[in-house]
């Protein structure tokens, strides 16, 4: 089941199971959404909005597996301090004119650059921690590939949960109902094991 990854054989294996389903839920969030819902900010306190945090999941996949793939040396994006702090400003936001099927086609290419960089990745190779970024102390040690994964798949799980929020606030769709009806699953059997145990008081979801 999609829902769920399967349990593999190994380390690499599972890390490319979890993080390809994680990016999968994901992209159900939005799924079904116009281009003005992905620029909508539902929550009026935040500046959150689902078509920013659709593609900030994959930048996050696809730059720390990058990180990872390229260890031990440094990232190399061409660009200088400056021009990276500007590109993270704009990297994700979604133009004016841009549609629905762009921002996913977007999501799509980094999904699938982000499991390439963990097919080639070393495990075990230190990744230098991007101490040209302020959120990294200067004498952190350095991270591993596997660090790198699960730092990635953290952080897409994270985002993944503000992303089930600002949706549910857009149109009242909940996660379990916009995977299955994404992904094609059959999860009536969660409808059933209430039927059956009606003891139990059934959630809103």
């Amino acid at each position: 089941m999609p829902f769920f990854p399967a349990t593999s054989g190994t380390e690499r294996e599972n890390l490319l199971e979890w993080i390809d389903v994680a990016l999968t839920n994901a992209r159900s969030i939005v799924a079904g959404l116009t281009a003005d819902q992905l620029r909508a900010r539902p929550i009026p306190s935040s500046e959150l909005t689902l078509g920013w945090l659709i593609l900030h999941i994959g930048e996050v996949a696809e730059g720390w597996l990058g990180r990872a793939a390229a260890a031990p040396r440094a990232l190399d994006t061409g660009r200088t301090l400056l021009e990276s702090f500007e590109h993270a400003e704009t990297v994700n936001q979604v133009a004016p004119d841009a549609t629905a099927e762009e921002v996913l086609v977007e999501f799509d290419r980094r999904h699938s650059a982000a499991l390439d960089h963990l097919r080639t990745a070393d495990l075990d190779a230190p990744v230098p921690v991007p101490t040209e970024m302020p959120w990294f102390p200067a004498d952190l040690p350095a991270f591993n590939g596997r660090w790198a994964a699960l730092h990635a798949l953290a952080e897409i799980e994270r985002h993944s949960g503000h992303a089930d929020i600002l949706r549910e606030a857009i149109d009242g769709g909940t996660m379990y109902d916009l995977i299955a009806r994404d992904q094609g699953i059959d999860m009536s059997y969660i409808g059933r094991w209430f039927a059956e145990h009606p003891e139990v008081p059934a959630p809103a979801w």
